[in-house]
């Protein structure tokens, strides 16, 4: 575990329809609309001012991280060392709500932007349906080259991986057993957000509510082997998935554990053996489509 980050942040996803996304983000996930304006939407889940902001303003999709202190910015731009970092100018910092940061390419494309004093809300957080969701849970990206992501998150930003399934990597930057997760793949990319819920009977709301609404489910209701997070999936906007999620392992046991290793299998990503077109999750394309029910 490493003590340099306060939590994971916020998501940026690029997206060709802002007025979609948003429907989706309220009417169907269940965030609160938050912030916007003529290319960016922001939505909340929890007390932090944004957990998520589709925009149209083009660029790759960024995950982020805050530290709590200026002098933590040099110190993991010095981590960095090896991979091109830039600090964050004025406007970027004004659009994203935040006091400072910098900002670093992974392998896979994905901007990992680290952060600090980004904006709280001092209203709490509703959405316009009682989903049961209470916070921005962990970040699912595709990697294509899956050693050189790995290498970059542990070595560069400092992760510590909680276990593998297969190659995939599940790495932690607190407590929690992950809060980032990579997943082979045939292309590169931000592959997923994990909200956290509050108990197993959100999760199966979501999924009812997914169906009624004609939402593609691509992986779930399931639980995970690693985390034991309960879940359910679906796809969404700028075809990202999210998914709904309780459960998951915490504690300083599971830095103690060390990490452990699972097979190459679908049911290593989930022990209830819910069928999955994903390759990224160790199913089987289905035909006539991609993903399944």
């Amino acid at each position: 575990m490493t003590d340099l980050y306060r939590d994971l942040r916020y998501l940026r996803v690029p997206v060709d329809d802002l007025d979609a996304a948003t429907a989706f983000a309220t009417g169907v996930f269940g965030l609160q609309a938050g912030d916007r304006d003529d290319e960016t939407a922001h939505f909340r889940s929890d007390a932090r001012n944004y957990a998520i902001a589709y925009t149209t303003s083009g660029g790759p999709a960024a995950v982020a991280l805050s530290v709590a202190l200026a002098r933590d910015l040099d110190t993991a731009e010095a981590r960095l060392a090896d991979w091109p970092c830039r600090r964050l100018t004025a406007d970027d910092c004004a659009g994203r709500q935040i006091k400072a940061g910098i900002a670093v390419t992974a392998p896979n494309g994905v901007v990992v932007e680290i952060v600090w004093r980004p904006l709280s809300s001092g209203w709490r957080y509703h959405g316009p349906r009682d989903a049961g969701i209470t916070g921005l849970q962990s970040v699912q990206l595709a990697c294509a080259d899956i050693a050189a992501n790995e290498d970059f998150w542990v070595r560069g930003i400092g992760a510590r991986v909680s276990d593998w399934a297969g190659d995939a990597v599940f790495l932690a930057i607190d407590d929690a057993h992950h809060r980032i997760a990579l997943y082979p793949s045939a292309r590169d990319g931000l592959l997923g957000a994990v909200w956290a819920v509050d108990g197993i009977n959100a999760v199966m709301q979501g999924w009812y509510l997914f169906q009624a609404r004609q939402v593609p489910v691509v992986h779930g209701p399931g639980r995970q082997p690693t985390s034991g997070a309960m879940f359910v999936t679906a796809r969404g906007p700028g075809g990202v998935l999210h998914s709904y999620a309780t459960g998951m392992e915490q504690g300083p046991a599971l830095a103690a554990r060390g990490p452990r290793q699972f097979a190459a299998e679908a049911l290593s990503h989930c022990a209830w053996g819910s069928p999955c077109g994903l390759s990224e999750f160790g199913g089987e394309p289905e035909l006539g489509g991609e993903g399944g029910q």
